[in-house]
């Protein structure tokens, strides 16, 4: 059979049945790792070949249409038939050379999933490693669809629209460590050498760089200068990358978890500074499908991730490293996932 050319594809119909979910184009680009505008490029074009109008659209969001939501009901068998291919395919290649399927939240792919890797029996030499990355909804979705065998999600990255109850996807989780959270500067910037702890209002009235509305550092650096008042001065950026750029050569402030600026702590470009409260730490998790299981290599990498964590102590001027050991922490359950706490080093 010749597929007719109007026939929508696969990862459109995802596409749709994610609008339908979240009731927003740009929630459900996000949920797919997607610009808002290529979303909208690929829903329309969907429209254009089917000859439907399957969304309308509104300052408020978007909502299907009688015929999208017709289609999302046809979508949906379909992907479920999709997925249990997948799943037919994946067990067909259990036989397959060393291949190792692994995602996690942007901060974790690229600052710890390269080490804990490394840290490992294996290198990439002797198997294949796919490495993703991806909001928490795009990697439950990924572990649930078999397109990875593990995911590392991080407690400040955003699990869907606040007060929607997520799906209970049959995860398992094993806490992994701590990151923790920590005021960081430039090596010009006066409060690089600075010995006593820095007070809230002081930092509330630094020039500040922040990350975009909506994530997570951005809604805990807002809480933590809750007290103090709104910033007087802030530049904005939506990545980690851009941020630390902006703070190296500057006499901006920033609020940073620490195992993102490991290399630029040991090499000089940028300092933390005590601050005068207990600043928190955010909870890493792994996460993989209780009914698959974990593949050899991807328990083996749960492993390495548990005993390694994210070995880099926050530091105070004059104060010591702290002696790495096991620390017993209990986590409340986010929706949908069953924690599974561990003795982990921090």
């Amino acid at each position: 059979m010749v597929l007719p050319s109007k026939m929508p594809q696969l990862a459109d119909l995802d596409l749709l049945l994610s609008v339908e979910r979240y009731g927003s184009v740009g929630k459900a680009a996000q949920a797919h790792s997607l610009s808002q505008p290529a979303a909208s490029i690929r829903i329309s074009a969907m429209e254009r070949r089917l000859g439907l109008r399957l969304l309308d659209r509104s300052p408020a969001g978007s909502k299907l249409t009688e015929d999208g939501e017709m289609l999302a009901k046809y979508a949906r068998n379909v992907m479920q038939a999709a997925r249990e291919l997948l799943e037919f395919g994946s067990g067909a290649r259990s036989s397959e050379a060393k291949r190792l399927r692994v995602a996690g939240s942007p901060a974790i792919s690229e600052h710890l999933i390269p080490e804990w890797l490394n840290r490992s029996r294996f290198s990439f030499g002797e198997a294949r490693v796919e490495v993703r990355t991806g909001s928490v909804d795009t990697l439950r979705r990924l572990i649930r669809t078999s397109h990875v065998d593990l995911a590392f999600i991080d407690g400040w990255c955003q699990a869907g629209p606040p007060g929607r109850q997520q799906p209970r996807d049959e995860l398992v989780t094993r806490y992994i460590c701590d990151d923790e959270l920590a005021v960081v500067v430039g090596s010009k910037h006066p409060w690089a050498v600075r010995a006593t702890p820095l007070t809230v209002r002081e930092l509330a009235a630094a020039p500040l760089v922040v990350r975009e509305r909506g994530s997570g550092l951005r809604e805990f650096t807002d809480e933590l200068l809750g007290t103090a008042g709104a910033p007087e001065s802030y530049v904005e950026f939506p990545s980690t990358g851009a941020i630390k750029q902006a703070v190296a050569n500057s006499r901006r402030v920033t609020v940073l978890n620490v195992s993102t600026v490991r290399s630029e702590l040991a090499e000089g470009r940028l300092h933390l500074v005590p601050v005068d409260q207990e600043m928190p730490a955010k909870p890493i998790y792994a996460a993989w499908s209780e009914r698959r299981g974990l593949p050899e290599y991807a328990g083996e990498l749960v492993e390495i991730a548990a005993s390694k964590g994210s070995p880099v102590p926050v530091l105070v001027p004059g104060q010591k490293p702290r002696e790495a050991g096991p620390r017993k922490r209990t986590r409340p359950s986010k929706p949908g996932l069953s924690i599974d706490v561990h003795e982990s080093i921090a």
